[in-house]
Parts: C-alpha cells; structure tokens; sequence
C-alpha cells in the first residue's frame, strides 16, 4: 500500500504523487555483448536469457539491446515472448567492446518509457572501442536513473575499475551488479533478477530545480519488519 511508504528527498520527506505495486508492469532492456570474445559464453547466456523472458507477466515489455563495437536494438520493446526469443537465438558473437557507449545509449532510448523499468548490463569483456569514457557511463547512469543490474564475467573480472565501475552504476541506480566466475553460475544470476524485478516498485514526486547538484533518496518502508529497501541513491537536479 502506498501509506506503507516513505520517501525522503534530501533529507526532507516528501508526498508519493506516484505509486505502481509489484502487480504492475514492467519494462525491460536487455544489454547483451556480443563481441568476439563471447564465442564459448553465448550458449549459456542465451539460455538464461530465454528463461528470464519466460519468468515476465503478460503484460510486462521486454528488448534486446546487442553491441559490440555499435548498439544494435535485435528486438524492439514488446510482450511478444516468441518474437523476442526468436531474435535472441540469432545472435552471433563478433567484433570488439563498446561497452560504455553501449550503456550510455541503450539508457537515453528506455529513458522515454513510461512506468517501472529496469535495464541489464551483460559484458565479459574490457572495453577497447568506445568513444565515451568511463566517467560518461556513471554520469549517464546519474541522469537516467534507469534500474540498472549489471553482469560481468570472464575477461571483464581482470578489470578492477570496470567491475568497479559496473558495481557503481548498479549502487546508484538501485540496481544489484553480480559477478558470474563460472558459466553455469548464468542462469541463477538472472534467476535472481527475475525475482527482484518482480519484488519491485515505482514510487515519484515532484523535485523543486536545482543547478545539477546531486540529493540524495531513502525509502522507509513502515509495517513491514525485516524488510529491506533497496533503491536509486539519488539524483541530480536540473
């Protein structure tokens, strides 16, 4: 219920104009690599997709988003489960690693989506052919706010800043990054993002302007003893 909820705005609390349940739709992308070195990985992922896309409600919306060195949209938003499985089983592993630009513009197209929406980040590479740098990711991440769960594996966990980085923009959006050391690990990771998608909320509220500082969020959630709260740390005010 939406009086089980508090939500404080830099420390002040502020009136819930907008409330969507865990009954309520969700919009989902998939951010997929599929460069080169993905070849042995991408059984196993496609798999665990699959069985991701199969766990969503009727009316939940999902997408893949594929990139290698370009973002490619394979299957537009839809609940058309068969449509969006057939574009998942024609993926092909080649080329190298944009991941940052990726993540920066598989963002700007979900931020037009209305309602809960979330966004999984898979990669298991380091990246070595985006225009954006690092920084730029986290500070899309800041601006779109997009839940983000972020899945790194392989090459990806040689990289100290880029898990650093990953683990970051999932913290701030409210996201949780995992760590995938072995492939069969695949399919409970996105097991566990099947049922956090479904434990979700929406909450909203009118923020005053500001000059692109950052406030901070926190959710109270009343009634409910032993729950735990996880959401976006914040946002910049523009």
């Amino acid at each position: 219920m939406r009086s089980d909820f508090e939500l404080i705005d830099h420390n002040r609390p502020r009136e819930i104009e907008i409330f969507e349940s865990q009954e309520s739709p969700i919009t989902l992308g998939l951010l997929l690599d599929v460069s080169g070195s993905m070849l042995e990985a991408i059984p196993a992922l496609k798999r665990a997709v699959a069985e991701l896309i199969e766990q969503l409600r009727p009316d939940d919306q999902a997408a893949i988003f594929a990139f290698n060195e370009r973002l490619m949209l394979v299957a537009d938003f839809s609940t058309d489960r068969s449509g969006i499985a057939g574009a998942l089983r024609r993926l092909r592993p080649a080329g190298r690693t944009a991941l940052f630009d990726a993540v920066a513009l598989a963002m700007q197209r979900m931020a037009a989506r209305s309602g809960k929406k979330a966004l999984v980040v898979f990669t298991d590479g380091k990246d070595n052919s985006s225009a954006l740098s690092l920084q730029s990711a986290v500070r899309r991440a800041r601006i779109e706010s997009i839940q983000t769960h972020t899945v790194a594996q392989g090459e990806a966990l040689h990289s100290r800043a880029l898990v650093a980085t990953l683990e970051e923009i999932a913290r701030l959006t409210g996201g949780l990054p995992f760590r995938v050391r072995k492939t069969p690990e695949m399919r409970e990771v996105f097991a566990e993002i099947s049922r956090d998608l479904s434990a979700s909320y929406l909450l909203g509220f009118t923020a005053n302007p500001g000059k692109g500082e950052w406030r901070p969020l926190k959710v109270i959630v009343r009634n409910h003893p032993g729950a735990r709260v996880r959401c976006r740390e914040g946002y910049l005010a523009l």
